[in-house]
């Protein structure tokens, strides 16, 4: 069973998943399809499916959920109990999002529509975790390649809902607030507009959507799709916003693959709790490629040292 351990000094809570040593690693040897779990003709090899999409009899897209995951469904609330290393069972639900029946068919490789279909899927599963009792967020990622931390190549993402705000957002949804209390202004839809405004760091936009270069990255080449229209939750979005945000995050991994080449990355979802009554919040797409990585600086201080300013990612990425 995993645990959650709550860190004595700084109070986030970390996970020990003890399990998921045992899941498969499919980087570093042969690419035999007939051992992929994700690919036609293994649905055997992955637990229930959750929902799938089908087209002419054969699925397209299957939500299953993790073989060996993080958390484990139980009931209860989590006990946040007083003693001086706190600890509880690591409750809370994991999911794969299979998000294609091809083998070596990327997330950005597929066309807006099946890219509109993953997103859409996503927000089916975010809105039902997140009714469900004790859940208090629901985590939408994607690890791309071996540096990624993918351990499969088949495409795929994960959603995981916890019984807790993970610190990161926490510590945004306070700077966000804080910004509010002080200006009346979502700080988010000032980042637009500066963004648009002086276009030092946009690489491409559409009706929806601004992609821009990180101002501050942790990781070179680091990029954030924002919704143009004040949004507090992922769940808020049309079927409209959906698919632009699927065109432009087809289009920003295009200018960045003629750049960099194919690239390991991570795709993250940042959004308010869907319980969440305040209007300061923005969610957001946050794209962080793995070409670059943390060493002990890093490890020891939280800040962040990169090679490549956004300003120069962004000439580099915009030039003609």
């Amino acid at each position: 069973m995993s645990q959650f351990r709550r860190d004595v000094v700084t109070g986030e809570w970390m996970i020990i998943a003890q399990e998921r040593v045992g899941r498969p690693y499919q980087f570093g040897e042969q690419d035999d399809k007939s051992l992929c779990p994700f690919c036609p003709g293994n649905e055997h090899m992955t637990p229930n499916e959750i929902m799938r999409i089908e087209n002419d009899g054969e699925w397209e897209l299957r939500v299953v959920p993790n073989k060996y995951p993080a958390v484990c469904a139980q009931d209860g609330l989590m006990d946040e109990n007083t003693l001086f290393y706190s600890t509880c069972e690591a409750t809370g639900i994991h999911e794969v999002v299979i998000e294609t029946r091809f083998h070596s068919e990327a997330l950005h490789h597929l066309n807006t529509d099946k890219i509109f279909d993953v997103l859409s899927v996503y927000k089916k599963r975010f809105i039902e975790l997140s009714q469900l009792n004790d859940i208090k967020y629901v985590q939408i990622f994607k690890n791309h390649g071996k540096n990624g931390g993918a351990s499969l190549r088949h495409s795929h993402s994960q959603i995981v809902a916890l019984p807790f705000v993970p610190q990161r957002i926490e510590q945004e949804m306070e700077g966000a607030l804080k910004y509010y209390q002080n200006e009346g202004r979502c700080i988010f839809c000032d980042v637009i507009k500066k963004e648009l405004d002086c276009r030092e760091r946009m690489i491409c936009r559409n009706d929806h959507f601004v992609a821009v270069a990180s101002f501050a990255p942790r990781f070179s080449y680091e990029m954030w799709m924002i919704p143009l229209e004040h949004q507090e939750m992922f769940c808020f979005a049309s079927d409209q916003v959906l698919m632009s945000l699927a065109d432009i995050f087809k289009n920003t991994m295009q200018m960045m693959i003629k750049t960099l080449g194919e690239f390991p990355y991570n795709l993250v979802l940042h959004t308010a709790p869907y319980k969440f009554t305040g209007n300061y919040y923005h969610w957001h797409i946050e794209l962080v490629p793995r070409v670059s990585h943390h060493a002990g600086f890093e490890i020891a201080t939280g800040t962040c040292i990169t090679t490549i300013s956004p300003e120069e990612v962004t000439q580099l990425l915009t030039k003609k």
